[in-house]
């Protein structure tokens, strides 16, 4: 247990404090959707990806081959699905393939 002084924070109240501004939160929230797409399509396929980001809930991926663009294209809402699921939170509304 820790001790503390008077006006003194623990450190787990201040990261709670940061962590709870909106604008932090979501940039988190983006980030591990960023991460769990690379996670959900594989290590063979990461290698396609040129390019990802997500703007106003649509994940933005540039994919190098357009038969896999395509074939991702199909699998779009699963795709979307998976990622939503694994966050525990609709972030992902839409994936555009370019």
């Amino acid at each position: 247990m820790i001790m503390r002084r008077n006006g003194v924070n623990s450190l787990e109240s201040i990261l709670k404090k940061i962590l709870n501004k909106p604008k932090l939160k979501k940039k988190l929230e983006e980030t591990e959707v960023l991460n769990q797409i690379e996670e959900i399509l594989g290590d063979n396929l990461k290698s396609y990806i040129s390019k990802k980001y997500i703007k106003s809930g649509i994940l933005y991926i540039q994919v190098s081959s357009s038969v896999l663009r395509n074939e991702l294209a199909y699998q779009k809402e699963g795709i979307i699905d998976s990622i939503n699921k694994n966050i525990g939170k609709k972030i992902v509304k839409d994936i555009l393939f370019k």
